[in-house]
């Protein structure tokens, strides 16, 4: 499914949520296999630093809860293999 780290339980305090959710803003990118989105709650404008990598695809995370944004994608297939 997915890898999730970030800094929930560190002890370190976030510096804020994310003022909006950017899944459908600019460029979309689906969540595919190797790409890193945003990790938020129910509610889509509260992600902050915690993310995860797709270990597959899961476009349902596209549409659930106003959507995971994809910033970015792991640089080689061999780094996101289990």
């Amino acid at each position: 499914f997915v890898i999730q780290c970030g800094l929930h339980g560190s002890g370190v305090s976030p510096p804020g949520d994310l003022p909006v959710n950017e899944t459908r803003q600019g460029t979309f990118i689906s969540n595919t296999v190797g790409t890193c989105a945003i990790a938020h709650f129910d509610v889509p404008d509260c992600g902050n630093t915690e993310f995860f990598i797709n270990l597959q695809n899961n476009t349902h995370l596209d549409e659930a809860y106003g959507g995971y944004c994809v910033f970015a994608e792991v640089a080689d297939g061999a780094s996101s293999s289990t």
